[in-house]
């Protein structure tokens, strides 16, 4: 995210240099919250209510009261985004909750605060290549992976695996050898007109994005079959790519020495078809 001049911590709008938070509170500590990060369309909001429930469930999860009502925290970002001079182009919104309280694993406080920070959305890439990770996702008997939780080590560690193999994301795989997300976004391929992508059984956070386009894609009469595979599915995919709130649809060029076509007719007729159902959306 791009530096901006101001952001809102606990409803409160103040320069970011000014931010102060205490260097003992339990974000910092344990990585005790959730976030929600989406794209700001010169004001509008692409699933924005999604983002919101999945945010407030996420919190539900940790056992926190969520701090800020859907209403008053769309209210937040827009003056936020008018401060930053950000309400007229594309922008990337961050949405921060961390848990009050003292140090140690037990809780003392379902109290959460909050902050929300806005930066110009830069150029991203148009092709992604990928590196298949050795770091594996968590499996979700062990931490529930239907939320953005803010304790984020294994994917940091997968991108460095990631950087270190001059790529731009990793490829992450469940602890049994299946398929499951990037560090940062799900994973769609193309073989023989069927598009596939793995099921939630497989590790991963199932993206508001990825929804969306598995509408588009199903509305748009592709087959389209929710899985469990194995890397070698991957491999011999004829095309790749990836989705978030941020990104949207971005092609795969490779992963590790397997190249991939881009510019495949299906990954073209599902990119028009996500503009036009963006198009609808706004309308609304």
């Amino acid at each position: 995210m791009s530096k901006s001049a101001y952001m809102i911590l606990n409803g409160q709008i103040i320069e970011e240099s000014a931010a102060a938070i205490s260097p003992l509170n339990r974000g910092l500590m344990y990585g005790d919250g959730c976030f929600e990060t989406l794209r700001s369309y010169s004001g509008k909001f692409l699933g924005w209510s999604n983002h919101v429930e999945r945010l407030k469930s996420g919190l539900e999860y940790l056992n926190m009261e969520c701090p800020v009502s859907p209403r008053e925290l769309e209210s937040h970002i827009r003056t936020l985004l008018n401060h930053n001079q950000l309400e007229n182009t594309e922008a990337i919104i961050r949405i921060q909750c961390w848990r009050d309280g003292k140090r140690g694993y037990t809780p003392d406080s379902t109290k959460a605060s909050w902050m929300v920070q806005a930066g110009k959305l830069q150029n991203e890439a148009k092709e992604l290549k990928l590196a298949v990770a050795k770091t594996r996702c968590i499996p979700s008997e062990a931490l529930e992976r239907k939320y953005k939780l803010s304790n984020g080590l294994n994917y940091i560690k997968a991108a460095q695996e990631a950087g270190e193999r001059s790529c731009d994301d990793a490829l992450m795989l469940t602890v049994d050898d299946k398929v499951s997300e990037t560090t940062s976004a799900n994973i769609f391929w193309i073989k023989e007109g069927k598009v596939h992508t793995p099921s939630e059984e497989c590790d991963l956070l199932p993206g508001v994005t990825r929804s969306m386009v598995m509408d588009v894609i199903q509305s748009l009469g592709i087959p389209v079959e929710e899985s469990v595979y194995d890397l070698s599915s991957v491999k011999k995919a004829e095309a790749v790519f990836c989705t978030n709130s941020l990104i949207e649809i971005v092609e795969v060029i490779s992963l590790d020495d397997i190249r991939f076509e881009v510019n495949h007719p299906l990954s073209m007729k599902i990119k028009v078809g996500f503009e036009q159902y963006k198009v609808q959306e706004f309308q609304k």
